[in-house]
C-alpha cells in the first residue's frame, strides 16, 4: 500500500508541475499577444497619420468639388464634396496674400533674393537685388499669379519657405479649419499641399474682410514704379471681373494634377457671395452658376441709410450728438431667416467739449437675435 501511495503522490506532483508549465506558457502567450496587439495599434496610428496627409489616398474617389459661401457670416450655402481635400494650385495665393495683408508690412521695401528669381511657372520676372514694396509684390501675386512674387513674399515674411508655410498653417488653425495643409506659398504641386472647397471659401471670406486684400484682388490693372524708375503694369487674369456683374475677385489656379481651379466673389445689394471650384474644366461657367445660386438664397437688408441720422445720444459734455454712417449699412440675410436687429453704441472716451460734424465718435455693434453680426464706426451727422 505504501508503494501505491508513493506512486500516486509522484503522479500528483508531476501533474502539478505540468499544470504550472502549461500556465506559464499560457501567460507568456497572452503577453505576446498583448505586445503584438499593441504594436499593431501603434502601426495603425502611424499609417493613419500618413494616410491623412496623402492626397492620392484621401481623395482616390473624389476628383472635383465646390463650395458656395456667404461672406459676412461664413455660411455655407451650397456645395459638393466641400470637405474633401484636393490640390488647389495657385488659389493657394489667397492665403499668401491674406497673411501679407495681415502683416502690417505692406509698405516695407523687399530686396529680391536670388532664390526667388526664375521660380517655375507663372512669373512677374523679378530680378535679384531689385527693390519692391511688399504691396507691389502682392499685386503681382494676385493679378499675374507670380510664383516668384510668392517666394519673395514668403522669404521676407517667413524667413524661409518652410517658415512661411508654418505661418500659413498657424492661420489655418486659428480659423479652425480641418482639411487644409500648406507647404509652399504658390501652389506648385506637392502631395502634402491641399485644401478643401469649404476651407478655401472660408479663408477667402476672411480675406475679403480685410480692406487691403479686398482692394488688391478686385483690381483689374495695377501700375507702379520701381525705385530705379522702371514702370511696371500688372493685368488681372481673372476673366470674371469683366464677365460677371458685381465680381470683386479673387484668384485663378491651374496645374496638371489640380486641374482648373477658381476662387470667385461678387457683391450685389449688400450681399457678398464666395464660390470655390476645384478641378472644374469649365470653371468660369461653374463659378457664375455658383454665384447665382448664392444670391438666390440670400438677401440684403438695409439696417441704416448712409448720411442720415440713425440715433441721438448725449455726450458727457451734455451735447446731443446726431449719429450715423457715411454709407448704407447692410445685413446679409438668408431668405426666410428671422431677423431681429438690435445695437449697442459705445462712445469714445475723452470726447472734446464740442464735437464737430463728420467726426468718428465711437463704435456700434449690430446684433441679430443677440448674435453679434459686425462692428462699425459711427460718425456725427
Amino acid at each position: 500500500m505504501v508503494g501505491i501511495n508513493s506512486s500516486r503522490n509522484e503522479i500528483v506532483k508531476r501533474q502539478k508541475i505540468m499544470y504550472i508549465i502549461i500556465s506559464l506558457f499560457a501567460v507568456v502567450a497572452l503577453l505576446s499577444c498583448c505586445v503584438i496587439f499593441s504594436i499593431k495599434i501603434n502601426n495603425y496610428s502611424d499609417d493613419f497619420s500618413t494616410f491623412s496627409n496623402n492626397i492620392a489616398s484621401v481623395n482616390k474617389n473624389v476628383s472635383s468639388s465646390y463650395a458656395v459661401m456667404e461672406m459676412d457670416r461664413n455660411i455655407l450655402l451650397d456645395g459638393k464634396n466641400a470637405d474633401c481635400s484636393l490640390p488647389m494650385a495657385s488659389t493657394t495665393k489667397v492665403m499668401t496674400a491674406y497673411i501679407a495683408c495681415l502683416s502690417g508690412k505692406l509698405q516695407d521695401t523687399v530686396i529680391i533674393p536670388k532664390s526667388a528669381v526664375g521660380v517655375e511657372g507663372s512669373s512677374i520676372y523679378v530680378k535679384e537685388g531689385e527693390k519692391y514694396k511688399l504691396i507691389d509684390l502682392v499685386y503681382g501675386l494676385m493679378l499675374q499669379s507670380g510664383n516668384d512674387a510668392a517666394e519673395a513674399i514668403a522669404l521676407y515674411l517667413g524667413g524661409s519657405i518652410d517658415g512661411f508655410a508654418q505661418l500659413m498653417n498657424e492661420q489655418v488653425q486659428k480659423l479652425g479649419l480641418k482639411n487644409t495643409h500648406f507647404v509652399n506659398p504658390h501652389g506648385l504641386h506637392n502631395d502634402k499641399h491641399y485644401t478643401s472647397a469649404y476651407d478655401l471659401a472660408y479663408i477667402t471670406c476672411e480675406g475679403l474682410k480685410n480692406e487691403d486684400f479686398a482692394k488688391i484682388c478686385s483690381t483689374k490693372i495695377y501700375k507702379f514704379q520701381l525705385e530705379t524708375g522702371e514702370n511696371k503694369c500688372y493685368i488681372n487674369k481673372n476673366k470674371l471681373l469683366n464677365l460677371y456683374d458685381g465680381c470683386i475677385g479673387v484668384k485663378t489656379g491651374f496645374t496638371k494634377k489640380a486641374g482648373r481651379c477658381l476662387v470667385s466673389a461678387a457683391k450685389r445689394n449688400g450681399v457678398t457671395i464666395v464660390s470655390v471650384v476645384l478641378n472644374h474644366g469649365d470653371m468660369w461657367n461653374s463659378s457664375m452658376a455658383n454665384l447665382n445660386r448664392g444670391f438666390d438664397k440670400t438677401q440684403g437688408v438695409v439696417i441704416a441709410k448712409g448720411n442720415e441720422c440713425f440715433a441721438k445720444v448725449k455726450a458727457p459734455s451734455g451735447q446731443i450728438l446726431n449719429l450715423g454712417f457715411n454709407e448704407d449699412i447692410t445685413f446679409s440675410a438668408l431668405k426666410n431667416e428671422q431677423i431681429n436687429i438690435t445695437y449697442d453704441i459705445k462712445l469714445n472716451k475723452n470726447l472734446p467739449e464740442l464735437v464737430q460734424k463728420g467726426e468718428i465718435v465711437g463704435e456700434i455693434q449690430f446684433f441679430n437675435d443677440k448674435h453679434l453680426l459686425f462692428t462699425k464706426k459711427i460718425y456725427t451727422i
